[in-house]
């Protein structure tokens, strides 16, 4: 162990997963604003909000499964709205609840930028693996996250519609 208390493969492991985080975040950021005009947040939203099927959920809910602040949330589906992409309405249970929901164009786009997006994480990422240290990192991440993958599934048949294009002029405002 070094003075500053880390083996070198701690300090390989602790600091190429966040080099590797980072390098990657910004990367695939990056191209899905140039693509569809989504950040990596916003994908992550439609991704829940398609695996919600035909429910509506709280943004609150929402914020919670994202990390992201409510307000936020908020800003991200101010601007889904704005482009068609989802529905907003109050809570019939509580007044200052609001909830979300996917239109047919929304989950059209979340379709495409997901495949889209992983596609791009194939590339950057998963190609520079063996299928055995793709194996090991699903293993090792889902000690930590079980079960993350299963909250973001794909968007459900029956709500296709054509995709629109140039949609990156629209893109919402990540802060």
């Amino acid at each position: 162990m070094s003075a500053d208390g880390w083996t070198q493969h701690e300090a390989d492991a602790w600091i190429g997963l966040l080099e590797t985080h980072k390098q990657l975040t910004r990367a695939l950021d990056a191209q899905l604003d140039a693509d569809h005009g989504l950040g990596l947040s916003t994908l992550e939203l439609l991704g829940r909000l398609a695996a919600a099927g035909d429910a509506w959920p709280r943004l609150s809910a929402l914020a919670a499964q994202t990390g992201l602040s409510l307000s936020r949330v908020s800003r991200h589906v101010d601007a889904l709205e704005r482009r068609g992409l989802v529905q907003r309405r109050r809570c019939e249970t509580d007044s200052r609840a609001v909830e979300a929901h996917l239109t047919a164009q929304g989950a059209a786009v979340a379709r495409a930028a997901e495949a889209a997006h992983a596609d791009a994480v194939r590339e950057r990422f998963l190609t520079q693996l063996s299928e055995d240290e793709v194996v090991t990192l699903a293993r090792v991440f889902r000690r930590f996250a079980p079960r993350a993958a299963e909250a973001c599934a794909a968007v459900p048949e029956g709500q296709e519609a054509d995709v629109p294009g140039g949609m990156a002029a629209d893109r919402p405002n990540p802060s």
